[in-house]
């Protein structure tokens, strides 16, 4: 039995079994009506009305039970057809985003507000997680995009990379650190100091950790934390050193902190990773080319509305 069938059996219900006046109210022939009552009984081998002298009555214990669910199933499809017509004028779905902590408070605030005050019918859903491991969700496919570091060592015939941010790491130390007076430092200057970095689960860590090997020098590491604030906090009033992306100093009171250029620094190249698809969706369009624009070329985040429809 189809829509329109259990339409024609719960017409026959509201209108007190009276054949004649469905049929009116359908549009059909009685004779039709009547034909398509008989052939589902027939067919499924159960009857649906009682009856008296041939006229309905009334129904049947399996006819009740039709009647209950057929408003069910029709409600359910009516409100489908709705659903579907609405989503035909406005784009709705969900994109989840992976950011590091780090990034986040640096890069992407104004960002994540502009994009959620502005699509209420998209859902933006945000993994914050070190770089390291959010690459991990990325190659599991956990996240549709993920903003990482170069290198991302993702394999470029399976993911895509732009760059949406350039910068370098730096040192950030106590006033009163014995380096402090110094203008720029070298690595080697900070072999014999306690450093406090990002542990494991930050890019950065592993960045300088590749560093530090390929100068043959063993870094004297006392803290590690996934909290770039306690970082800095933790150099303050010590002589422990931080290495951290030059644009914390926008985020930070640098009272009593002061920060130190490094000769060949690391650099701190931010970039959108995603898989690569033969047809992204329109808010995967969306999302990427919002990013990419709103870093490299400073172009305020329109609605998705509007940013497809003035796309070329």
């Amino acid at each position: 039995m189809d829509i329109p069938q259990l339409k024609y059996f719960v017409c026959i219900v509201d209108n007190d079994y009276n054949l004649s006046a469905s049929a009116k109210k359908l549009h059909i022939s009685q004779p039709a009506l009547t034909q398509y009552l008989h052939k589902f009984e027939a067919e499924e081998n159960t009857e649906l009305f009682t009856r008296y002298a041939g006229r309905l009555t009334g129904l049947t214990l399996a006819g009740e039970n039709l009647y209950s669910n057929a408003l069910t199933v029709i409600r359910y499809h009516d409100a489908m057809l709705r659903e579907l017509r609405d989503d035909a004028k406005v784009i709705k779905g969900s994109v989840r985003i992976g950011i590091p902590p780090l990034i986040l408070s640096v890069l992407c605030t104004k960002l994540l507000t502009d994009l959620l005050t502005k699509n209420p019918n998209i859902k933006f859903e945000i993994d914050e997680l070190g770089a390291f491991d959010l690459r991990k969700k990325l190659l599991l496919h956990e996240v549709d995009f993920a903003i990482l570091l170069q290198p991302s060592d993702l394999n470029p015939t399976v993911f895509a990379e732009e760059v949406i941010h350039n910068d370098e790491l730096t040192v950030f130390m106590s006033e009163h650190h014995p380096l402090a007076h110094q203008e720029n430092l070298t690595w080697h200057d900070l072999k014999a100091h306690q450093l406090s970095i990002f542990d494991e689960s930050f890019m950065i860590h592993h960045q300088l950790k590749r560093k530090f090997e390929s100068l043959n020098l063993k870094p004297n590491i006392g803290i590690m934390s996934g909290s770039w604030d306690f970082l800095l906090a933790s150099v303050r009033d010590s002589n422990f050193i931080t290495i951290l992306p030059s644009p914390i100093r926008n985020l930070i009171k640098m009272d009593g902190i002061v920060e130190k250029h490094l000769v060949n620094p690391i650099s701190w190249h931010v970039i959108l990773a995603y898989p690569i698809k033969a047809h992204p969706t329109r808010i995967d369009t969306y999302t990427r080319k919002s990013i990419v624009e709103y870093y490299t070329k400073g172009t305020p985040i329109k609605p998705i509305q509007d940013a497809l429809e003035k796309s070329p």
